[in-house]
């Protein structure tokens, strides 16, 4: 929603009610980008408690414009001009590849990704902690060079490898789960079963139709039975939603997923469900 030619309001604003005190030079800032949204928390390191939340969605007919907006939300919130004590930035909804560590060879990244994707000018990758492999990712140009000026010194990393990162660290089950991230435009699907990552795959989605046709397809692939499976959601979903209702009609075995449990959370907070913003809570243990 926007109110003039550049000030673009929080879509979702959890904070407290004074921030005069705030201290946040004792606090870590986490970041989640993408060409439609921005988002941040703050997290109380003496407290060891998130004790803010913003985002921001917006509506961009190419990257220049989405910089410019984004450039835009950072300038306009004051708190993001202070220090603090550390930060990181989850690049969301990018391109991005899974390759086993083995094979990887960094002169061929561009050529790995760009055979499952358009691929935009800067290639990053990152090396997975929980798993023998490193994710790479694309980013335009423009994007990264304003994220180093608006954040210099902070760590990046693809949210995708923080999602898969943070599945791996709280599933314990040998069972198979499967885990649906499901954001506005976007479903990242992980199979997860022995601890190990069985499947990880994302999809652009426009309708709740799109999301149930992707997610069965994943299962196809894996020959995997809805009558059996655990499926968990993650994110942008409720179950008061048209989706989750057309997701319950084939998998009757659906759960909602939790936000790291050895974090506290601010009062300010309770109303957010426990599986929504699953990775931009948990990239303080994945950054």
């Amino acid at each position: 929603m926007e109110t003039g030619a550049n000030k673009i309001l929080p879509k979702v604003n959890f904070s407290p009610s004074s921030l005069d005190n705030l201290l946040t030079e004792k606090c870590h800032l986490s970041v989640e980008v993408g060409l439609n949204k921005f988002a941040y928390c703050l997290f109380d390191t003496l407290s060891f408690t998130y004790i803010l939340l913003k985002e921001f969605e917006f509506e961009a007919k190419g990257i220049s414009e989405s910089c410019e907006k984004i450039a835009d939300i950072i300038a306009s919130e004051s708190l993001l001009q202070k220090e603090f004590y550390s930060s990181s930035l989850a690049l969301n909804e990018f391109p991005s590849t899974l390759v086993p560590t083995p094979f990887y060879k960094e002169e061929k990244n561009r050529e790995i990704l760009e055979f499952n994707h358009k691929v935009h000018e800067e290639i990053l990758s990152d090396k997975m902690q929980q798993m023998d492999a490193i994710n790479i990712y694309s980013v335009p140009t423009e994007l990264l060079n304003l994220i180093h000026k608006s954040f210099p010194n902070t760590q990046i990393k693809s949210n995708s490898s923080i999602l898969i990162e943070q599945l791996l660290l709280q599933n314990k089950s040998t069972e198979a789960k499967v885990y649906a991230c499901i954001q506005k435009n976007v479903l990242e699907v992980c199979v997860i079963e022995e601890n190990k990552l069985e499947l990880h795959n994302s999809f652009s989605i426009d309708t709740k139709e799109d999301l149930l046709y992707y997610l069965l397809f994943a299962l196809e692939q894996l020959g995997m039975s809805v009558e059996k499976i655990e499926l968990v959601l993650l994110d942008d979903i409720l179950k008061s939603d048209k989706k989750y209702n057309l997701l319950y009609q084939y998998v009757r075995n659906i759960s909602f997923g939790n936000r790291p449990e050895n974090l506290n959370y601010a009062k300010e907070l309770d109303s957010i469900k426990s599986h929504q913003y699953f990775c931009l809570f948990s990239q303080l243990l994945c950054a």
